[in-house]
């Protein structure tokens, strides 16, 4: 007899005699309470997922077991070894079962997915070739998700290997999607946090296999066990290249999902998301914040070295305002901001983590500075501040400037670490310290400091030639020339095309910036004319900085098209 005829049989109310009284199994007391009857009654009152839990409950198999019994694993891992994916190229059509059953089985929102689909095209005019590949959490060996999160919102099982996100640690920064290269991390705006695939671990600890694996027509997903060790030595024979082409590096994180076939994949397999010219979400607090803080760490430290009497002190309540709007925006990009004081738990992998703690170090002493030079100005012959005048101020004030450059270098290795080629460190370096530079050399020149004027004004057009040179790989020579990797080509026709507004922006206010400079050069400087400088200054920086994100050429598994999916 078939389980499913067997269920139905228990869950069926027995027949009673001929004679409408009760059979042999008549247990009814004195009282005249039959205990078969009260059973009865009872099955009676429960629910079909109530009755379907009691009956698998007695079932020693469980009903799906013979169809995807080989393929999960029989045993737990060994030591050096863990859980992975494997995905056979040949069987995968498509359908998108994989993804309609880890969707309902999560309890996903309607616009969020854990596996998702991708296409690849390539092969010659005369075989051309088409694959369509499934894809999700690959359950790295050294995840980016969890040696950047800033709240140690991500564990990796010490038995299986799998990767899980602890959905009450996280605080929605999203760094874990910029830190994965193959798009895995999914945001969820309703919730205010991040979600990813965990392998449906709890399924496998119970003998049954996950959503996604069972529920493929074409048994193109499995779990396998693997040993790392032979991952690592894998990688070393491809050159890095672990999983399909066009994939990032398998050296950064060291991915373990194997995609099988037999036939060889053709070099030039590439995914029409790649001529996609979508512009990456622009992070608007980040942007203030980046922005905004590098000025004002710019403004406040010339206005302690070069600055005297008044227009030191001016100018530092200037800096002090810039550095508190940036500080406050930076909020606005968390989902979940009331757990960012655990921020400082991911000190020991996290650049994200050492730019909150540092830049959250920076702000109470330039605040601290302030008050004390304040103080020091009006009140000249306070006791307590006459007590320490000798050396509190100047103690805050390079304590301040020293913190802000160290925040300021974290802020650079925050992106460098996500490995996007356009966040490299020479361009995030000239980026972020230009800024500083910029807001410094400005002030330098509103103090009338000799030459500070013509500075500011070469500091600008550097920054800015600089900038354009990434614009080079859009011009039809570089296309197919040697050093000039996809990702170039894309940021430049990013920033030339859909983003062409923000770039001619960002120059306009530069150029601006330089002009207003000269005329400081001249001597015709004032306090309306020093607003206006510092204003056009921060308007192109984040005109510049807008461009930093937009024009980014995400990292993600080959062929998948870009998710949409943001904070704001």
């Amino acid at each position: 007899m078939s389980s499913r005829s067997a269920f139905a049989e228990e869950t069926s109310q027995p027949a009673l005699t001929g004679n409408g009284q009760k059979g042999a199994g008549d247990t009814s007391d004195a009282g005249g309470v039959n205990l078969i009857d009260e059973l009865l009654k009872e099955q009676q009152s429960l629910s079909a997922v109530e009755r379907f839990s009691q009956f698998h409950d007695r079932e020693n198999s469980h009903l799906q077991e013979p169809y995807y019994r080989n393929l999960i694993p029989t045993g737990l891992p060994e030591e050096g070894e863990q859980y992975s994916f494997e995905v056979d190229l040949d069987a995968c059509t498509g359908c998108k079962a994989c993804v309609t059953a880890c969707h309902s089985l999560n309890g996903l929102d309607e616009d969020e997915s854990w596996r998702d689909i991708g296409v690849l095209f390539g092969g010659t005019r005369i075989e051309p070739r088409q694959q369509t590949v499934t894809t999700a959490c690959h359950h790295c060996a050294d995840p980016g998700c969890m040696n950047g999160c800033p709240v140690l919102a991500y564990e990796k099982d010490e038995v299986t290997g799998v990767v899980s996100h602890l959905d009450d640690q996280c605080i929605g920064c999203q760094y874990c999607i910029l830190k994965c290269p193959y798009d895995v991390p999914k945001y969820n705006k309703r919730l205010g946090i991040v979600r990813k695939c965990d392998m449906c671990i709890g399924r496998l600890k119970e003998g049954e296999a996950p959503a996604c694996v069972q529920a493929c027509p074409t048994q193109a997903i499995a779990i396998r066990t693997v040993k790392v060790s032979d991952l690592a030595a894998k990688r070393a024979k491809t050159g890095g290249r672990q999983m399909l082409p066009g994939a990032f590096d398998s050296e950064y994180t060291k991915p373990t999902t194997n995609f099988r076939t037999t036939k060889p994949l053709p070099e030039n397999f590439s995914p029409p998301a790649d001529e996609d010219l979508t512009p990456e979400h622009e992070h608007m607090p980040l942007v203030l914040m980046l922005t905004l803080t590098q000025v004002s760490i710019g403004v406040m430290s010339a206005a302690w070295v070069f600055g005297e009497a008044v227009g030191r002190l001016s100018l530092l309540w200037v800096g002090l305002l810039i550095g508190a709007v940036g500080m406050a925006s930076s909020i606005f990009h968390l989902g979940s901001p009331k757990g960012a004081w655990r921020a400082f738990l991911g000190l020991r992998k996290s650049w994200l983590s050492r730019e909150i703690v540092v830049l959250g170090g920076w702000f109470p002493l330039a605040i601290a500075h302030v008050v004390l030079m304040s103080g020091l100005h009006f009140f000249p012959d306070f006791t307590l501040l006459s007590s320490v005048a000798h050396w509190l101020p100047a103690a805050t004030g390079w304590g301040s400037v020293v913190m802000g450059l160290l925040g300021v270098f974290c802020s650079v290795m925050v992106y460098v670490d996500t490995h996007r080629e356009f966040w490299s460190l020479p361009r995030s370096t000239s980026r972020f310290f230009g800024t500083v530079l910029i807001g410094a050399a400005v002030t330098a020149a509103i103090l009338g400091v000799p030459s500070a004027p013509w500075l500011a004004g070469v500091i600008i057009f550097i920054k800015l030639a600089s900038e354009g040179l990434s614009l080079l790989p859009a011009l039809p020579q570089a296309a197919g020339k040697k050093g000039v990797s996809v990702y170039a080509r894309k940021t430049a026709r990013l920033q030339l095309y859909p983003l062409r507004k923000t770039l001619m922006l960002r120059a306009g206010f530069a150029f601006g910036s330089i002009l207003l400079s000269l005329i400081f050069l001249q001597g015709s400087g004032g306090v309306f004319l020093s607003l206006l400088l510092l204003t056009a200054v921060i308007f192109g920086e984040l005109f510049e900085r807008k461009l930093y994100f937009g024009a980014v050429a995400a990292l993600r598994m080959p062929g998948l098209i870009p998710s949409q999916s943001h904070d704001e």
